[in-house]
């Protein structure tokens, strides 16, 4: 056992450079392409002025809020092909934002972080599999004790790298899990859904998690994500092909 306690903490150290390169910065729109900007201005304004007038708001956080809300948004991403074309950023933000206000998740951060963490974890390349098998051979006893046994720092950062990816897993791909679970007697959706809320909740209360300004999305996310999960689960199934 120890041996194995030992080999995980040394796969962590190894990753943890990897960890802090692809922790989810909040902010979606800061990474929004010009093409993306195109898209948004082509759908919602009808004639060159009212696109101009559209530009000029962009430099107020607030009205770009307003803008990114729009239910046209989400309509023009499921009907033009152009929507292929777009960041990973603007998709899963305009996505993620129509699916919770749905179920009343209001809280725009919300919708912000689950938007950022889909956005990194959640696209493959192509030929890629969404097997969470390299994320479940994480999640053991080995995985656990590393955790406990990381300094502070560490701990915060791997106990939001184990939410974000069973996040994506449970969120956007539990057909995949199901199978899984079906075939190999594997842990289905539900017990991953238990996995994100307690690391969420862990992560929360650290230390850093304040530092970062991300201590209240955390709880709330951790509080809210079963219906979050289940509502992400319809959208994927009723407008996405996310090669399930």
């Amino acid at each position: 056992m120890m041996s194995g306690i030992a080999d995980a903490q040394l796969v962590f150290r190894t990753r943890f450079d990897e960890i802090m390169t692809r922790f989810p910065r909040p902010g979606s729109w800061y990474r929004f392409t010009a093409a993306d900007w195109q898209f948004i201005g082509d759908v919602l304004a009808l004639s060159r002025r009212s696109k101009e007038g559209l530009i000029s708001l962009l430099d107020d956080p607030e009205a770009v809020r307003m803008i990114l809300d729009h239910p046209k948004l989400f309509e023009a991403m499921l009907m033009s092909r152009r929507a292929a074309l777009l960041s990973p950023e603007l998709f899963f933000f305009v996505v993620v934002r129509h699916t919770l206000k749905r179920i009343g998740v209001e809280d725009l951060e919300v919708a912000d972080y689950v938007a950022v963490v889909c956005a990194e974890f959640g696209c493959r390349t192509a030929g890629e599999d969404p097997d969470p098998n390299h994320v479940q051979s994480l999640y053991s006893v080995d995985y656990i004790a590393a955790i406990e046994n990381a300094t502070g720092q560490e701990r915060f950062f791997l106990h939001m790298q184990c939410a974000n990816q069973f996040l994506v897993l449970t969120s956007l791909y539990p057909d995949f899990l199901h199978r899984r679970a079906e075939r190999r007697g594997a842990p289905d959706v539900d017990f991953y859904e238990g996995v994100v809320m307690n690391h969420l909740d862990a992560a929360s209360r650290h230390g850093l998690a304040c530092e970062f300004a991300l201590d209240q999305v955390l709880a709330q996310l951790a509080e809210s994500f079963p219906p979050v999960r289940r509502a992400m689960n319809h959208t994927v199934r009723e407008y996405l092909s996310l090669g399930q």
